[in-house]
């Protein structure tokens, strides 16, 4: 199922862009995931350090991993920064926290109010314990790919 928002899709055309090119997998399943989505987007819109090149619209997904769960929404965000990865990372975590999400898990794939994850960094390899890019499985997952093909207008 596709949904649509005053922000997903989005498309900026005509702007400055930052050095570094970033993709999110953005996912939630509980509470209100269509509003946390465009509480997101605005937060990201009004941060001086990232300029938002476009989003997806919002696919629903059957759960994964722990199936016994409610269904997921998920989207994409391609978006320009000055910062570093590291910082990036800082920021992901933040507005995990900011939007409800418990950083320690009841389980693997438990239920989640907002799941950040950094897809793509800069067209950076980076390959540590906690951290790899592009993401490990990334083009395993439809939750990521379909929103991604329809951005990149491949659907």
């Amino acid at each position: 199922m596709n949904l649509y928002t005053k922000y997903f899709p989005y498309i900026q055309k005509n702007f400055k862009s930052y050095a570094n090119i970033v993709v999110w997998g953005i996912g939630a399943n509980i509470g209100n995931c269509i509003k946390t989505f465009n509480n997101l987007f605005k937060t990201l819109i009004n941060n001086p350090f990232i300029k938002i090149h476009s989003t997806s619209n919002i696919y629903k997904n059957p759960a994964f991993g722990y199936e016994k769960q409610p269904d997921f929404y998920n989207t994409t965000i391609i978006f320009s920064t000055s910062l570093c990865v590291k910082a990036i990372f800082s920021l992901m975590f933040y507005l995990e926290r900011k939007f409800g999400r418990k950083r320690i898990r009841d389980f693997k794939n438990a239920p989640r109010t907002l799941d950040i994850d950094l897809i793509f960094y800069a067209n950076k390899h980076v390959y540590f314990n906690h951290m790899k890019l592009p993401h490990i499985d990334y083009n395993n997952r439809k939750s990521v790919l379909l929103p991604l093909k329809f951005q990149l207008g491949l659907l």
